[in-house]
């Protein structure tokens, strides 16, 4: 029914119909490190960031939405291939995210941004995709779209870092200095 990997659509609808741009970041980094060999250059992570950006800049911290617009372009221009297979107009694309990161460097107003796209297809998929899980898209309160990352419930995160934390301290070889004779 998709030829584009779900998480991807996902990351267009959260980026185009809700515009949580960090959620666009959950959905796609948790692709990235689950179905790719995790490259730190990778198409995925140059979206990801994009999104990072777009997060940082409507919640006005510009310093960090530069240096992530920045990375992105990077990416963005060595994957323009990769950004044409995704359905995206890279040339536009990279074009109109250059503009925004000089309007970041020049502290202007955060607007809303759309990814223009080449193909036709990809607008159909994410709108079928949208369409098939539409009440969980739904727009979020502002405030919680602009501090999502301080707000959103973590306890499975924390749940896991700390189980983690527990088996890696099973692994490690005990330092205790050896008795006294």
């Amino acid at each position: 029914m998709y030829s584009f990997p779900l998480p991807y659509l996902s990351f267009l609808v959260h980026f185009h119909e809700s515009h949580d741009y960090f959620e666009c970041h959950e959905v796609l980094e948790e692709y990235w490190k689950e179905k790719t060999d995790q490259s730190r250059d990778s198409v995925w992570v140059g979206l990801i960031q994009t999104a990072v950006s777009l997060y940082h800049h409507r919640r006005g911290n510009l310093a960090g939405a530069k240096k992530l617009a920045a990375k992105a372009l990077k990416i963005l221009e060595k994957r323009k291939s990769e950004l044409t297979e995704l359905g995206i107009d890279s040339e536009a694309f990279i074009s109109q995210f250059e503009h925004r990161l000089q309007e970041i460097k020049e502290e202007k107003a955060f607007t809303e941004m759309a990814i223009p796209f080449a193909d036709k297809e990809v607008v159909e998929q994410y709108r079928r995709f949208h369409a098939s899980c539409a009440p969980s898209f739904l727009k979020e309160d502002p405030s919680y779209l602009y501090n999502k990352h301080l707000l959103r419930d973590r306890s499975h995160v924390l749940a896991a870092r700390e189980q983690s934390l527990k088996e890696r301290h099973k692994l490690l070889p005990t330092t205790d200095p050896p008795a006294n004779p």
